[in-house]
């Protein structure tokens, strides 16, 4: 038996004609198949959403959804349109023969007829058949993307649908993980608007998670092509040549995103971190400190803050860096490893280090230099039998121990017992005197 969304009772005894649930695609399309021209709104109550029963009554016995249905019902009356029942608070109307304008026309008197009627708001979107490059089939679809789109604009919002609903729409995909899907969607919001520099931005986010960078570097090339002036673009471009491993390329990208926006703490970490790689740590901290400042819970900052200050010695500074990072980030592995290593360095806490090393290499146990650091921490705290296993698993990963291990054998020995002194037991009974 199939099933219809929640409230089947109340509207389903009202207007038992109306299509309801998966019924209305099926109805709609059929519907479609001699038309040329066609609107089709989708329509959502603001606020309002029941997932199981029927909605709240009135005190007069009538719930916004019986009222917004009995609009919609008496507008098919006189206009050409069919509607149907979606799910919850949510409406679509097929109108024939009807443009962009005179559909939008048509959701403003629905959204005043209900406004007037009830203590409640509708949102609408709105799509048309013909829009290229979509069949008739997916008109109710792109209504729903604009009315999610209508979404960001806040209640009693109106929205057509166009490349930026698409944008959204495929953001969501992302977010969910279907990088494919938002791919495909970000190229059809492409074909509505091939200049959009938002689509083109994020089209190449996508291929840049996927590695595919020369397809990631056309798209943010194509996007500054059409605005110069477009932050993430440029530095986003920066970003693809770094997987590259072009760092004087991914440099010079990188001050130029700078240049555009000066407070951007990620851009001025990239431009810190290149310079590091550098050896200019001076230059690279003259970034990253006003970086830190700027996000100071932002641990990936603090972290290469932490770096430049340890290789220039300044080692309270280095602690006080890498302490931040691992509060703000308590499994930034480099964080948890760097500052046990430290804590070494200075004789303190050593038994913290030790776990905050052992933590790290945990979160990270392929890193073969988070587990040689970890084993001269064990050396340090006096534990050589610990620091040889762990010897043992760096080495495996490609770490040269060669001194730690010898020093651990060393230590390993002078703590067991001598074999040599072996002094008489005395006994009872054994004639001893």
């Amino acid at each position: 038996m199939q099933s219809h969304p929640a409230g089947e009772h109340v509207l389903k005894k009202a207007y038992p004609q109306v299509p309801a649930g998966e019924e209305v695609q099926a109805l709609f399309n059929a519907a479609i198949g001699e038309m040329d021209r066609f609107a089709m709104l989708v329509i959502g109550v603001d606020g309002l959403a029941w997932p199981m029963g029927d909605p709240p009554e009135r005190p007069d016995g009538e719930s916004p959804l019986l009222q917004l249905a009995r609009i919609l019902n008496n507008m098919a009356a006189s206009e050409d349109m069919r509607w149907g029942w979606i799910r919850e608070a949510l409406f679509a109307c097929l109108c024939r023969d009807m443009d962009e304008s005179a559909a939008v026309g048509l959701a403003g008197a629905v959204q005043q007829q209900f406004k007037n009627n009830t203590e409640h708001t509708l949102s609408v979107g709105v799509a048309v058949y013909p829009f290229w490059p979509f069949d008739k089939n997916a008109v109710l679809a792109n209504a729903h993307k604009a009315l999610d789109h209508a979404s960001f604009f806040g209640p009693n919002t109106i929205t057509a649908f166009d490349a930026v609903s698409l944008n959204i729409s495929a953001d969501k995909l992302y977010q969910y993980g279907d990088i494919d899907g938002a791919i495909e969607e970000f190229k059809k919001a492409l074909m509505v608007d091939s200049r959009n520099v938002n689509v083109h931005n994020s089209l190449g986010v996508c291929y840049g998670v996927q590695k595919k960078f020369n397809l990631a570097i056309k798209a943010f090339e194509t996007a500054i092509s059409l605005d110069p002036g477009d932050v993430m673009a440029t530095y986003n471009l920066g970003l693809a040549y770094l997987k590259q491993g072009n760092r004087d390329k991914a440099l010079d990208l990188f001050l130029a995103a700078h240049r555009l926006d000066g407070t951007h703490p990620d851009i001025a970490c990239h431009v810190g971190l290149c310079y590091q790689d550098k050896g200019e740590v001076e230059r690279a901290l003259s970034y990253l400190e006003p970086a830190a400042r700027t996000a100071p819970n932002r641990a990936t900052i603090l972290r290469v803050l932490g770096d430049c200050y340890v290789h220039l010695d300044r080692l309270p500074e280095a602690v006080k860096a890498y302490e931040k990072a691992v509060k703000a980030n308590p499994k930034d592995a480099k964080s948890l490893s760097a500052l046990g290593q430290l804590y070494g360095r200075l004789g303190e806490n050593l038994e913290v280090a030790i776990v905050l090393a052992r933590e790290s290499t945990v979160l990270d146990p392929e890193n073969g230099l988070f587990l040689k650091r970890l084993a001269e921490l064990y050396l340090k705290g006096g534990q050589p039998k610990e620091a040889l296993k762990v010897v043992q698993e760096a080495e495996a990963l490609g770490e040269n121990c060669n001194e730690i291990r010898a020093a651990a054998r060393e230590q390993d020995g002078a703590q067991a017992p001598d074999a040599t002194d072996q002094r008489p037991v005395l006994r009872s009974g054994d004639g001893s005197p």
